[in-house]
């Protein structure tokens, strides 16, 4: 359990970075929580945290369960872990496009000492390393202003889901849904869906929706939302240190 404790919810992330954290996250009560942009311009994280089981997802969260492109809830076994962020990044929203998002030196970066080899455009292997290590896939798309890679009927409801989850996300330059699959370890899958939004000149909101499909054995609370909230400040400390 020790080695699940610091892997998994690794599997976006490497938690030992250089950067330094100054923000520490704050939890808020609702899914639908108010999108407070002066609190994030001052570099606040805000998030939502839950675990339920999959007829939970359907019955208390129908607009979270319309993110679920790769039908996670019909797994067996499994808890649903859902999560949402929001936050600011010093970068201008065009950094965030399809081609960065998808560059294999950008993934590399974000994901810290994971191993990333690309398979095909937007899409890669990862091997998380160590004793308790695991592997898995990832695959992207992308609903931009210029371009959409959009896929199927499930995918492109999640995105349009995701954009009227949030008033601000309808103004989104790049909306990007990420699968996760093929787990070897803990988990039966996960959805990522991120939304890139203009703030100031040089800022951009980023908000993100996970929903994952974790073995029952390891939806332990504790676990997993202590990892999250490790990742989810080293990943916008490595979004912002990415040259």
């Amino acid at each position: 359990m020790l080695h699940f404790n610091k892997i998994f919810f690794v599997s976006t992330i490497c938690l030992i970075i250089s950067a330094s954290i100054n923000a520490k996250p704050i939890e808020q009560n609702d899914v639908n929580f108010t999108i407070k942009s002066q609190k994030l311009l001052k570099g606040e994280i805000h998030y939502f945290f839950e675990i339920i089981t999959p007829k939970e997802l359907a019955q208390h969260y129908p607009e979270v369960f319309q993110l679920d492109s790769l039908s996670l809830i019909k797994e067996k076994n499994i808890k649903m872990v859902v999560n949402k962020s929001v936050y600011i990044v010093n970068k201008p929203v065009g950094f965030f496009d399809d081609r960065q998002l998808s560059d294999e030196k950008y993934v590399a970066h974000v994901l810290g000492e994971q191993i990333v080899k690309k398979m095909g455009p937007a899409s890669y292997k990862v091997t998380v390393p160590g004793d308790g290590g695991f592997t898995y896939k990832m695959h992207s798309y992308f609903d931009a202003d210029d371009i959409s890679t959009l896929p199927s009927s499930k995918v492109t409801r999640a995105v349009t889901a995701a954009r009227e989850l949030d008033v601000i996300s309808k103004s989104a330059s790049t909306v990007m849904l990420t699968e996760k699959t093929n787990f070897t370890k803990y988990t039966e899958g996960g959805v990522t869906i991120s939304s890139y939004i203009p703030m100031k000149e040089n800022k951009t909101l980023i908000i993100t929706y996970n929903l994952w499909a974790v073995k029952k054995s390891f939806a332990i609370r504790g676990i997993l939302k202590s990892s999250y909230l490790n990742e989810l400040e080293a990943v916008k400390a490595l979004q912002e240190s990415f040259k």
